[in-house]
């Protein structure tokens, strides 16, 4: 979804995304709709993107391996400044950026892309480390048990058979 900026009212464009077509499915999938709310305003220049994300996805445990739902809940803003063919030659060379333009994404033209601003967010909402719980106690080194199911013997040197442990 595409908006260019002089569809955008003086008074701000405010609406929900509600389907999952924007969802990148080659990092998550969703376990159950999501919902986005956004709105854009203009300011001056720029154009300012806030919203609020929920979204359940699935991801895998880096400890156990097992699938686990995590909700991803977002709120984010993004600053939009379009620059014109001069101004953007003039910033191929040598720049030193202020602070105040680190939060700042130019533009070649004057359009938002509302799908990939989600995206976007999708990724830098991921958590670093996916645990499927803070007490999750890993899988045995050496027979692979899930440690969660069931104790293991395999430091006793018994090399019992875990085969009850197994999850189905």
């Amino acid at each position: 979804m595409r908006i260019r900026w002089d569809e955008i009212p003086a008074d701000g464009l405010f609406f929900s995304v509600d389907d999952d077509s924007w969802v990148p499915g080659n990092v998550v999938v969703c376990q159950g709709p999501g919902v986005c709310r956004v709105s854009l305003k203009k300011e001056g220049g720029r154009v300012l993107f806030a919203g609020t994300m929920r979204l359940p996805v699935v991801l895998d445990c880096d400890r156990c391996l097992e699938s686990f739902v995590y909700t991803l809940a977002e709120e984010f803003e993004v600053v939009f400044e379009w620059l014109a063919k001069e101004e953007e030659a003039g910033l191929a060379s040598e720049y030193f950026c202020k602070s105040s333009e680190l939060d700042v994404v130019y533009l070649a033209e004057p359009v938002v892309d509302v799908f990939s601003v989600l995206a976007q967010q999708v990724y830098l909402g991921l958590p670093e480390k996916k645990l499927c719980s803070d007490k999750c106690l890993w899988l045995c080194s050496e027979c692979g048990v899930n440690l969660n199911y069931c104790p293991c013997d395999c430091s006793s040197g018994a090399g019992a058979s875990h085969s009850m442990c197994w999850q189905s």
